[in-house]
């Protein structure tokens, strides 16, 4: 949240989310998280009292490992996924209270779903096969511009076709998905989402399947779409590779995530290039460059990561959700969670430590770790 305004497009303010049922659990949840801890009867809290806002024209990327909460926070903004507890507005609208029919003549939920949309990290699965690309991009202008004719529609394709690099545009309008490469699928994915001129379009790992050529084109293709139609973006990836790429040449924020919670939030070279929580180091460090080429970050001389498992969303520890893996951790972690709070130093960072507070008792409670256990990683 270290970039606010005064009217948000988009806001999240103490928003938690839980899952309750199994069915909801396993959608939620990456395989490898469900296979480790199983499903339990306890709820688990995907989110636990999240605060950021969105901008016109922004761009936040959420960084962190799965099972992290990104996924959640994303489709929790756009309105595909209800809150437990807390508010998620669209331009000062409520979005639940919207979906249970108030502000009935103000707006529809209807709209909001047409001005929050989502590309998914799989094309080739969001694409249907049995459709050809014309067909599947004609489908939101037939839904949300009932007006346009069949040559305005096909005209509109072309264009946009064009202007994402796939040529030539009548010929490719009559392909197949299986008649397309992973790059011109998340093209084509991205165009169906942008023909509608969304406000926010959340762009869930969609260059996570892609070699990293293609991860670099297909950034550049966004941020391109982004000048031209003034779309804010929530950038979600596991790679803070990635991230750092695309929240500098957007301009935009970095957001940290761990077990639900957002632990540090910045500007890239604030939170990427000189990375204060623990859990942001440890992602550094363990992040390949996107050029090959470059060299890999420095091991830190005394590590500030112990190597832990997550521990179980449905049994989440006491205090600080980090405690248990990091080596500067004090007793005052264990039975307190520590608030975003402005980093103690001249940024506009904020920072889920109690480290960053010189007056907080933790600088006089006993460590829970043995400080020599840190590991060169």
């Amino acid at each position: 949240m270290s970039k606010t305004v005064d009217d948000p497009l988009l806001s999240l303010e103490d928003v938690s989310v839980e899952f309750k049922d199994e069915p909801l659990i396993e959608q939620a949840l990456p395989d490898n998280i469900v296979e480790r801890f199983g499903l339990g009867e306890s709820p688990v809290k995907a989110l636990d009292d999240v605060t950021v806002e969105l901008a016109e024209e922004d761009a936040l990327v959420l960084v962190g490992e799965s099972g992290s909460g990104k996924s959640t926070l994303g489709r929790t903004a756009i309105g595909l996924q209800e809150s437990t507890e807390g508010s998620v507005k669209y331009d000062g609208y409520d979005i639940d209270a919207v979906r249970e029919g108030e502000h009935a003549g103000e707006v529809y939920f209807e709209d909001i779903r047409r001005a929050l949309q989502i590309v998914h990290q799989d094309p080739g699965s969001a694409l249907n096969p049995y459709r050809t690309v014309k067909s599947t991009l004609s489908q939101p202008l037939k839904l949300w511009y009932p007006d346009l004719d069949l040559n305005d529609r096909r005209e509109r394709i072309r264009r946009m076709l064009q202007t994402t690099g796939i040529t030539p545009a009548e010929e490719y309008m009559e392909r197949y998905p299986h008649e397309l490469s992973g790059g011109e699928q998340q093209r084509v994915a991205i165009i169906r989402a942008m023909l509608v001129e969304p406000d926010v379009i959340l762009l869930d790992e969609v260059v996570s399947a892609l070699d990293v050529s293609l991860r670099v084109d297909v950034m550049d293709l966004l941020l391109e779409l982004q000048d031209m139609f003034g779309t804010s973006y929530i950038f979600i990836s596991h790679n803070l590779t990635n991230a750092r790429y695309f929240a500098d040449k957007a301009d935009g924020r970095v957001a940290v995530m761990y077990l639900g919670n957002i632990v540090e939030i910045g500007s890239v070279e604030e939170v990427i290039g000189d990375p204060s929580h623990p859990y942001t180091k440890i992602l550094k460090w363990a992040s390949l460059p996107l050029d090959p080429m470059e060299g890999r970050e420095t091991i830190p001389e005394e590590s500030p990561i112990m190597m832990e498992d997550p521990p179980d969303p449905a049994d989440p520890p006491s205090g600080c959700p980090f405690h248990e893996a990091c080596p500067k951790a004090r007793e005052a972690c264990r039975n307190e969670e520590p608030e975003l709070l402005s980093a103690d130093d001249d940024t506009d960072r904020l920072v889920s430590c109690f480290r960053e507070d010189e007056h907080h008792e933790y600088w006089n409670s006993e460590p829970i770790h043995d400080e020599e256990r840190d590991i060169p990683l």
